[in-house]
């Protein structure tokens, strides 16, 4: 039987979701966000400055959303080669419309190294806790990553080509009970017998990081940045002048229209952060309203309560009409009272 690729659910999906998530991923991609991230993340860029981060170590245009993961498929639109790169961002998407692909993805080097020391940079942006552990899937991305370099950066048995590679999680929500936090987890020796030790650089090779961004205020930089971009309810002028003052990037004219579409759009993160408080309070506050209406008074109790949940967790009306599960036929008439 031939294996089916697996694909995207629809179901789910709709137009501002998805057009957010595009957005998102575009200004992930931008050099001067990315580098940031890199110099926390990539113990071998901790040394270099933004500027070096940004104009030599990454290689090409990172892809955006273009790579399947589906094993047998990678290496169909990923290249080594930047032009390639550019080249696959258009040639080789729309065939994989639809896949589940990285999100962004693309080499990075460490400048003017003797052996010009390469690497492989995934970069996953997630808004909403899984039914499954996070971290096993990130695991399975960094194998994937591996793997998929046989016959692209190695050949046969050259293992020693092998390149190292990264995959970086930013999580716009947080566990219950906990707050902002950037975790990561790579591969250790451990000797169980003798005084033999191998070079480490023969097995770090996979690296996994964490990145945990809430409402809360941390004070480690990268953080900072992410929440500005991703989480602060401000105007897109304010986030760019922000992002100019207090951490020295300018984004170029494209990356300000997708930051502008972001901040734009209704279902924008902050749906994604108070969607388990709404959750939590919908049940007993619609038993609450309804046992309490009456033919007469319904529409009254109805806007008191709309006006009461959008003061109390910041709502606009809309969610709160929604989370309190308004009768249709008096969602119009609440509106005009508020």
């Amino acid at each position: 039987m031939k294996h089916k690729p697996q694909r995207q659910s629809k179901a789910t999906a709709n137009p501002e979701d998805l057009t957010y998530d595009k957005s998102a991923k575009a200004v992930l991609a931008q050099r001067q966000i990315l580098a940031p991230i890199l110099k926390r993340s990539v113990a071998e860029f901790c040394n270099l400055s933004l500027r070096t981060i940004a104009d030599e170590c990454i290689e090409g245009t990172p892809s955006v959303g273009t790579v399947p993961i589906e094993p047998g498929h990678t290496n169909r639109v990923f290249h080594r080669q930047p032009q390639k790169i550019r080249g696959s961002q258009t040639e080789q998407s729309d065939s994989y419309e639809g896949w589940i692909t990285f999100d962004v993805l693309f080499y990075a080097c460490i400048p003017r190294s003797k052996n010009r020391i390469k690497f492989i940079i995934n970069i996953e942006a997630q808004r909403n806790t899984t039914q499954y552990d996070l971290l096993k899937r990130a695991v399975f991305y960094a194998s994937r990553m591996i793997s998929s370099q046989k016959e692209r950066d190695f050949k046969r048995q050259d293992y020693n080509k092998i390149c190292k590679v990264y995959t970086i999680w930013l999580c716009f929500y947080l566990p219950e009970g906990e707050s902002s936090s950037i975790n990561q987890y790579e591969l250790a020796e451990k000797s169980l017998y003798g005084q033999h030790q191998e070079d480490k650089a023969s097995y770090d090779l996979i690296n996994i990081t964490t990145i945990h961004i809430g409402n809360d205020q941390p004070s480690d930089e990268l953080l900072q940045l992410l929440r500005l971009i991703f989480i602060e309810q401000i105007t897109e002028q304010q986030k760019v002048e922000q992002m100019r003052k207090e951490f020295g990037i300018t984004l170029d004219e494209e990356a300000r229209k997708e930051l502008n579409n972001m901040c734009n759009l209704s279902s924008g993160l902050r749906d994604s952060i108070t969607a388990s408080v709404t959750k939590s309070v919908t049940a007993s506050v619609t038993a609450s309203v309804t046992a309490s209406v009456t033919a007469s008074t319904e529409e009254k109790t109805w806007t008191e309560s709309v006006r009461n949940l959008m003061k109390s967790m910041k709502l606009t009306a809309q969610q709160a009409i929604e989370a309190l599960s308004v009768p249709q036929n008096l969602r119009q008439k609440v509106l005009d009272q508020l």
